[in-house]
């Protein structure tokens, strides 16, 4: 089997992570498979925030939990050291679409790189449909015109969880 899809069978969501900080090499391999990621029409029509502050992560965690009427502590992003926020140009042809093949790519390289991943889905409806989740926007420079599509949290893990079974089914051939 090769190494790409040795990758894609391993890949599996982290939710306890270490505490140091990803190096500053990974994290820029991470964010160049992002980039490279296929987007219709090539628009490339993401923009990707990546934020390392833990008091900034945290903030953000506890907002959306406020707004969101999530009880307290309210701890979406696993304690990573890295979240980055995926989003897509509002007038782009395929923004959710381009921003999550962009995240899967990240997700599939951190894995190549021993780095953990996991989605995390609250900022869409955070950022989207409140009103603090749109002063936090401009807090954090994020660029008008832009819809968030979701983030992915990194970091080195703490856990190795094992594979679960896949879905039977979900594949319908018509030859």
């Amino acid at each position: 089997m090769n190494e790409v899809m040795k990758t894609i069978l391993s890949r599996r969501s982290i939710r306890k992570y270490e505490q140091r900080q990803l190096e500053e090499q990974d994290l820029q391999e991470i964010l160049k498979a992002g980039s490279f990621a296929p987007s219709a029409m090539n628009q490339q029509s993401w923009h990707f925030t990546v934020i390392q502050s833990r008091e900034v992560i945290d903030s953000i965690a506890a907002a959306a939990g406020k707004a969101l009427g999530r009880g307290e502590p309210f701890t979406p992003f696993y304690n990573a050291p890295t979240l980055v926020l995926a989003f897509g140009q509002e007038d782009a042809i395929s923004p959710v679409s381009d921003a999550s093949l962009a995240l899967e790519n990240m997700f599939l390289a951190a894995a190549s790189l021993g780095v953990g991943s996991c989605w995390v889905n609250c900022v869409i409806d955070f950022f989207e449909r409140t009103q603090d989740g749109k002063v936090m926007r401009k807090t954090l420079g994020i660029p008008d015109g832009y819809r968030c599509v979701g983030s992915g949290i990194f970091g080195y893990p703490a856990e190795r969880p094992a594979p679960k079974p896949r879905r039977e089914g979900t594949v319908h051939y018509i030859r």
